[in-house]
Parts: C-alpha cells; sequence; structure tokens
C-alpha cells in the first residue's frame, strides 16, 4: 500500500482557519513519520491568514491556496482529490463542516471534497457552544450519512482566540492519537484497496 512501513503513499490535508492551525507543524510532523510518504496540503483563505503558506511548505511536498489562474498549469481540485489515497481535513471548522454537507464548494478545499473519489476525513476543532448547536450536529450526521468519517473531537482546555481565554473545548485528538484514529479508519472497508 504505502511505502516501507507506512499505511500510505499519498496524504491530502485540508486545513481550516480554526485556532488549532497554530499546532498544524506538529500535525504534519507526525502524520509524515507515522502515516504518510507524501503530503500534500490545501489551505483556505482563512487558514492562510493565520499560518503562512511558506511555512507550510517546509513540512510537505505542496501547499495549494486559493488563487488567480496563473501562467503556469497547477494542480486542481480534480487532480489534488484524484491524487490521494487519503483525504483528511484537519483542524475542520464549523464553516466547512457545513459547506462540506451541504454540498458547496466557494473555495479549493470544499470543491476538491466534493470532488473526492473516496471518503474524506473530517477532524473537527469546534468551540464547545457550537459544537452542541443542532445545526452542527446535522451536518456532521449528514458528512456521516454520506459516507464521510468525521473523528469525534476530545474535549480538553485550549486558547481560544476570540476570548482570549483558556477553556474546556472540543479539539482535534494530539498527533499520536490522531495517527491512531486515522490507521483504524484505513482498516474500514471502503478505504481498502484505495
Amino acid at each position: 500500500m504505502g511505502s516501507g512501513d507506512l499505511p500510505v503513499e499519498r496524504l491530502l490535508v485540508g486545513v481550516c482557519g480554526a485556532a488549532a492551525i497554530l499546532s498544524l507543524p506538529s500535525y504534519l510532523v507526525t502524520l509524515r513519520a507515522e502515516l504518510a510518504a507524501q503530503i500534500r496540503v490545501i489551505m483556505t483563505k482563512a487558514a492562510t491568514s493565520m499560518l503562512q503558506p511558506s511555512t507550510v511548505a517546509l513540512l510537505s511536498d505542496g501547499v495549494f491556496v486559493d488563487e488567480r489562474p496563473a501562467l503556469e498549469k497547477k494542480p486542481g481540485h480534480v487532480e489534488l482529490a484524484g491524487w490521494c489515497e487519503l483525504f483528511v481535513v484537519v483542524p475542520a471548522t464549523a464553516n466547512v463542516l457545513a459547506q462540506a454537507a451541504g454540498g458547496l464548494a466557494p473555495d479549493l478545499l470544499t470543491t476538491t471534497v466534493l470532488a473526492s473519489p473516496r471518503p474524506v476525513v473530517f477532524c473537527p476543532n469546534v468551540n464547545a457552544v457550537m459544537w452542541n448547536k443542532p445545526a452542527v450536529q446535522r451536518n456532521v450526521e449528514t458528512l456521516r450519512a454520506d459516507g464521510h468519517v468525521v473523528i469525534h473531537p476530545e474535549l480538553a482546555p485550549a486558547y481560544e482566540v476570540d476570548t482570549g481565554e483558556t477553556r474546556d473545548t472540543w479539539v482535534v485528538p494530539a498527533p499520536d492519537r490522531l495517527v491512531g484514529l486515522l490507521r483504524e479508519v484505513l482498516r474500514r472497508p471502503e478505504f481498502s484497496g484505495s
């Protein structure tokens, strides 16, 4: 399946503008060491305003952002979706969960989700009040009903940018734990043979 003892050759990571993006370098290092030989990253506009794509490029095999058409051809949503064996959105915001659940595709990340021939794995990082809203839970259930995977976030103390306080909130599992959960996902029938 992958090179060496890594289960995935090609991993596509979608990145949204949540506070958890500040930990993205740790996730990319762990994903490269324990899960995937090659990693490409799609960053939303909000994500690029919180973490420089040039920093992410140091830890990946390519970073793709929303931009005007360039003089040279770059991989687009269909090519990126077809390239990967596993597509993970980490961190996933409530906004992107809603767009994906509704089939909306206003940017490169959500267009790539829509173009994906395989299920996408979403790793939400959402404020506790927002996570408990019926609309967010409906979106999570819709994504699961559509065949996608939503990794349940873990309740843990985390810094909230908006309030400037540390509170219990729903966060992406720590990098090592996330890799273990993704390895379990890869054993599911819909992911075998990818």
